[in-house]
Order: structure tokens, then C-alpha cells, then sequence
């Protein structure tokens, strides 16, 4: 999908800049981003998006050309499945579930149970798994817009800031907040290695010692997508774990679905 470079990237994050950036955010009937940062115009469009990550500003901006049933299939690997039925992010195989993990993270990130994928969730992920090509710099933008008091994107907004004031010769205070991405920011390819995992001619291999051998996925069932829209509010509504078991409802990591290919 030509976005490998902006998933290993990394970059300091700035989170009051990032904070002053929504607080000031301008609504929008477009595809851009307005808003202001220590008295500087920032204004976000896809191109300035690909200009910065260094991804294509072309493809689909929109999931409606595939059926839910077609999309839970490719998520599946699965030729027949049942549309009625929720599916989780457990019943999907390794690969499926690791590129939900960057769609739900890093992509079209949101606050709230990640182990029950939204219909665009499903479709995003079938679309990178059967070749179609996404904008993914206008589906950006418009989350960006469409999710203001979440702040998504802190590192890919601090990166955009930064250069923006760079280019007004304004220079960010020594003493700015500043943090370093954690693992929840970005996948790098140190983390990778230190996984044993590799991508090697078109699939993952998990290396063990001298050889390789293939990422072996575990059993999975049959299931579906609920009726909700793509958009639904709920699928993005912060839900308080309330008396749960650990690790019933928590947060999928790719540490953890590593471990699950450990056992298998």
C-alpha cells in the first residue's frame, strides 16, 4: 500500500501543541484542516499529508463499493460466512488481526474496545488485504475532523506542526512538553525484529533460530458484522471496564497476538 515508512516512522510528540491544535480546530465542509498553533495558520489537506508521510494521495475515500458479507469473508478467509452474526477480533486469523491492529491504532485510531471492529473497521482491513488501493491521507483529514475531542494523531500532528512552524522560522520553546511515541504510537521495525517477525516474500515469518517457517493461524469460526452504520458513535465511545476479569476486555497488543502465535 506503499505506507510502510509511516508505520516505522517515529517522531516526537508535542501534546499541549497537539491539544492547541483541536482547541482551535475550525469546522469544516471540506476535506481541510484549519486551525492555529502559537499564533501560526495550520492547514492540513491529504496533499500536505502525503507530502509529509510520503504515501500515495490516491484510491478509494469511501467503503461503500463493498458489501459487509464480502468484506468479512476476505477478514475471515472464509468463503461462506454468516452476516448476522458480531464478529470480534478474536475470530479473526493472525494477519487480519495485526492489520486491524494499525487500522484501529494508527490509521483511523479510536478510544474505546478494540475487540469489536466497527463495519469500516472490517472493510478497511479487507481493502489492504485484497490490493485496493485507499487515501489514506483524505481518510486523515476527515477523521481528524470527525473526532476532534480524541485528539487522534498526536505523533503525525507534532511531526506536521513542527515543520509548518520550521517553515515561519518559528522555533518550538526548549522548554515545550515533549514525549517519546510509545509502543501504542508506533510499529517500528527494532519491535518487529524483537518479535522474530519478518515479511518475507508476501507473507509474515516468525524466525526460529537459523530457519523460518510461516506464521501458523490459529482455528477460527464463522461470523458477521452487525447492522450499524460505519460511523456509529457508539463503536468510538469510551467504555469503562466495570468488574471485568484481566485481560477479558483489554486493549489487543501485538505483544499479545504474538504470544498467541507462540502457542499455536
Amino acid at each position: 500500500m506503499g505506507w510502510l515508512d509511516y508505520i516505522c516512522s517515529s517522531h516526537t510528540i508535542y501534546p499541549r501543541l497537539v491539544k492547541m491544535f483541536y482547541a482551535n480546530l475550525a469546522t469544516s465542509t471540506t476535506c481541510i484542516a484549519n486551525s492555529f498553533v502559537l499564533g501560526t495558520p495550520i492547514c492540513i489537506t491529504p496533499d500536505l499529508i502525503a507530502e509529509t508521510l510520503g504515501i500515495p494521495n490516491e484510491g478509494i475515500t469511501n467503503f461503500h463499493d463493498i458489501g459487509k458479507t464480502e468484506a468479512l469473508g476476505i477478514c475471515l478467509e472464509q468463503p461462506n460466512v454468516n452476516p448476522i452474526m458480531n464478529v470480534t477480533s478474536s475470530h479473526l486469523p493472525i494477519a487480519s488481526r495485526i492489520v486491524l491492529l494499525l487500522v484501529t491504532n494508527t490509521f483511523l485510531p479510536k478510544q474505546g474496545s478494540h475487540t469489536l471492529p466497527s463495519e469500516r473497521d472490517l472493510k478497511f482491513v479487507a481493502c489492504v488485504k485484497n490490493g485496493t488501493q485507499i487515501n489514506l491521507p483524505y481518510l486523515i483529514v476527515n477523521h481528524l475532523l470527525s473526532r476532534p475531542n480524541h485528539t487522534p494523531y498526536p505523533m503525525l500532528l507534532s511531526r506536521i506542526i513542527s515543520t509548518v512552524l520550521a517553515s515561519f522560522n518559528i522555533d518550538i520553546p526548549d522548554d515545550e512538553q515533549s514525549v517519546k511515541p510509545s509502543h501504542k504510537h508506533l510499529v517500528n521495525k527494532a519491535g518487529l525484529r524483537q518479535l522474530n517477525l519478518e515479511f518475507e516474500e508476501g507473507e509474515w515469518v516468525k524466525v526460529r533460530g537459523r530457519g523460518r517457517e510461516p506464521v501458523r493461524e490459529q482455528a477460527h469460526v464463522g461470523g458477521g458484522d452487525d447492522d450499524d452504520e460505519e460511523d456509529d458513535p457508539w463503536q468510538y465511545e469510551m467504555r469503562p471496564n466495570v468488574g471485568t476479569s484481566s485481560g477479558s476486555s483489554s486493549r489487543p497488543t501485538l505483544d499479545s497476538l504474538m504470544a498467541r502465535m507462540d502457542v499455536a
